[in-house]
């Protein structure tokens, strides 16, 4: 009994090392979890850029339609994208100097004078990363897919920073 209580004086800092076990024990394990997208809303992905760059391809102004756009899997309510008005077109579009303004698409510059008849969709991107630990970590925001409607059809397309 004596060889136990003297060993266990001698490592006085092993409940701190059993503790701090546990705790990267836990920290792992929902690490795990989370990666797997079990804790994330499905409403609350984004839209990985490889995946959707074909259907971005395939997107054409003056032809397709909202309803076509869903089933290219241009879906708002699916992936965090935000849908703008009117008055979000024009400040998301608004440039800072008239030169600016001058060089704008003539679809922008339209809805710029038409605001009720405009809308856009922002799609957030997502690249797929490499190595072990970001493999299955939360995508990170590189880019946006911006798709402006006018009375229901695409009427400009742009990719953001991909």
């Amino acid at each position: 009994m004596s060889n136990l209580i003297r060993w266990r004086d001698e490592h006085h800092m092993l409940p701190l090392v059993l503790a701090a076990s546990f705790v990267v024990l836990v920290a792992i394990a929902a690490a795990v979890i989370w990666s797997r997208g079990s804790l994330l809303d499905e409403d609350k992905r984004v839209a990985m850029q490889g995946a959707m760059q074909s259907a971005y391809d395939r997107v054409v102004p003056g032809r397709t339609s909202q309803p076509e756009l869903v089933k290219l899997g241009f879906d708002a309510s699916r992936y965090k994208a935000r849908t703008l008005s009117g008055l979000g077109v024009q400040e998301y579009f608004m440039p800072k100097t008239s030169t600016e303004f001058d060089r704008l698409d003539p679809a922008v510059r339209s809805c710029f004078e038409n605001m009720d008849r405009c809308r856009a969709m922002v799609f957030p991107l997502a690249s797929a990363s490499g190595g072990f630990m970001s493999a299955h970590a939360a995508p990170q925001e590189t880019g946006r897919m911006v798709f402006l409607l006018r009375n229901g059809r695409v009427e400009y397309k742009a990719l953001v920073g991909a």
